[in-house]
């Protein structure tokens, strides 16, 4: 769990200030609550706005809920397994994602870079460091909304962000996983055009459509549920039999 250093701080005028980082939200995710109060403590106090999780099966609930800014998974002393929480962050959040272990690992940094964080923090670590390291990734994380902003697509109810990977239905954001995000924004940046299996095949898993695997069929379905769960009305995935699938507008 988070150890802040407090021997040889650095004087507060030479630390970001609350104000940098106020109105930022952080999702902490641990598994030791009386650890993860102290840390909340401690960013609190520096201007951070933080919730806690404890790792269990509900984190992509909770993140979608809270909608973070930035996600902090806390493993302690930790083993590789535990790392594959960071592919279930990665479904449904693309954000920054900082990892914080007592393991100083170089097995453990190359796995955790490759399954998509963003920051790797050993403990103990200073406040100061922190700082400068969570600030970092929160303007490089603003930089990437301002790109955002210029290249989305709004299609009906429907707004893209092919930057961040993230879908808003009348401003509410969904969650999708990122091959469901591409499969979506692929359809939407030929809205009206047939995109036949085998382009799809092509542009997104890089192989020829065998005519039988069902991969992108099985894909489809799952994201017209979670469009329609979500109450998009505008906007629909229609299967054109025997050619492919083409996003429409309804009117």
């Amino acid at each position: 769990m988070l150890n802040f250093v407090t021997e040889n701080r650095i004087e507060p005028s030479n630390i970001l200030s609350c104000d940098t980082v106020k109105g930022r939200s952080i999702l902490l995710i641990g598994s030791d609550p009386q650890q993860s109060d102290s840390f909340q403590q401690q960013l609190c106090r520096h201007g951070y706005q933080v919730q806690q999780k404890q790792s269990d099966d509900s984190i992509g609930e909770s993140i979608v809920r809270n909608q973070p800014k930035i996600v902090i998974l806390d493993i302690g002393f930790s083993g590789l397994s535990k790392l594959y929480l960071i592919t279930s962050i990665r479904a449904v959040f693309t954000g920054p994602l900082v990892l914080l272990t007592c393991c100083v690992s170089e097995q453990e940094q190359v796995m955790a870079f490759n399954l998509g964080v963003d920051e790797y923090l050993i403990n103990p670590i200073s406040i100061n460091i922190f700082d400068v390291r969570v600030a970092a990734l929160f303007k490089r994380f603003i930089k990437s909304q301002s790109i955002d902003q210029q290249d989305q697509i709004q299609l009906g109810d429907l707004t893209l962000f092919p930057f961040s990977f993230k879908c808003q239905v009348d401003g509410q954001s969904i969650a999708l996983t990122q091959f469901e995000f591409k499969l979506l924004y692929l359809l939407a940046s030929n809205e009206g055009k047939i995109m036949s299996r085998d382009f799809i095949y092509k542009a997104l898993l890089s192989r020829e459509y065998n005519g039988i695997e069902r991969t992108v069929d099985v894909r489809v379905s799952q994201l017209r549920d979670k469009l329609t769960r979500q109450g998009v009305q505008k906007t629909q995935i229609e299967t054109v039999w025997g050619q492919g699938y083409m996003l429409s507008l309804l009117s």
